[in-house]
């Protein structure tokens, strides 16, 4: 699959095929001087084709990470129509990153299943205690890979995702006037810095405050990472400190929300997973573990900021 479809075939993007990008999914070649739209496409071009190619290598191949990685691209995207939306319609913005929520959300039904077989399966203890347990879950779990694979090959991602770029760079095209990339990069960190700190005061003026409250700042958390991550190379001053500690902190956050998903998981199955006493006893081993970092969760907040 050719990277290069992705780039728009209309002139002055200011965006080229030959642009390279790191694990992140930023391009070494955006700049402080280039416009607003300008970097949008370099960026949208280059995360666009790290999802286009995952979906293509999972039709070759049921491998759970090529899905995961899959996600991230999906969700880095989801995050770049946000910070895009001052200068994106209000609308079209919102639904497209449905749509890429909706294929990231199929995409990750198997990473949730994996994750869950983790978590039971951590030491050797809580192995024999939910071995009938574990099959049931491996079973549910090459179901879910299959689902996921059925239903990003039927989605056709790689027409989605031209068709958002199109979409998106008429849009910006028919702007007229566009701020530069410096500028416009600077307010958009601000905005999510600003909306950040606001949940984590939330989150750490009361110990108790519960999943939902730290589940907001790992959302407002991962959404400022991100755009730190996609502007850096147009953001004055160094950023890596901060992308570092917002690293660590969503680390922890990304456990317990792990705990979470997989005690959603046993519960909304619990059916279909068999003997109800060991199923009981899975759901109090993680809501023990949940307590446990929900805890650590408080403290990395608080050490944080």
């Amino acid at each position: 699959m050719n990277a290069q479809i992705f780039v728009p075939a209309s002139p002055g993007a200011g965006a080229s095929a030959s642009a390279t990008s790191d694990d992140s999914g930023r391009p070494d070649s955006i700049t402080r001087s280039m416009s607003a739209a300008d970097g949008f496409v370099c960026l949208a071009t280059s995360i666009s084709a790290d999802a286009a190619q995952r979906a293509h290598a999972l039709h070759l191949k049921a491998d759970p990470e090529i899905l995961h990685k899959l996600r991230v691209a999906l969700r880095r995207l989801r995050s770049l129509w946000w910070a895009y939306e001052p200068l994106l319609d209000k609308k079209d913005s919102a639904l497209q990153r449905e749509e890429f929520k909706s294929l990231a959300n199929a995409a990750g039904k198997t990473r949730d299943w994996d994750i869950l077989r983790d978590l039971l399966a951590a030491d050797r203890s809580a192995q024999r205690t939910f071995s009938a347990l574990l099959a049931s879950v491996d079973e549910h779990r090459a179901d879910a890979l299959s689902f996921s694979r059925r239903t990003i090959g039927n989605a056709d991602v790689e027409r989605i995702l031209r068709h958002a770029l199109t979409g998106a760079r008429q849009q910006l095209d028919s702007r007229s006037t566009c701020p530069t990339l410096a500028s416009f990069a600077e307010g958009r960190v601000a905005s999510a810095e600003k909306a950040l700190r606001k949940r984590v005061r939330q989150a750490a003026s009361d110990k108790h405050s519960g999943y939902v409250a730290l589940h907001e700042v790992r959302i407002a958390g991962k959404k400022l990472r991100y755009l730190l991550e996609f502007f850096l190379p147009a953001l004055d001053g160094s950023h890596q400190a901060a992308i570092d500690r917002l690293t660590a902190v969503q680390d922890e956050l990304g456990k317990l929300n792990d705990l979470v998903t997989s005690e959603t998981l046993l519960r909304e199955y619990a059916f279909q997973l068999g003997e109800s006493k060991v199923l009981k006893e899975a759901v109090a081993y993680l809501q023990e573990q949940k307590k446990h970092h929900m805890h650590h969760a408080h403290e990395a907040l608080r050490t944080a900021w």
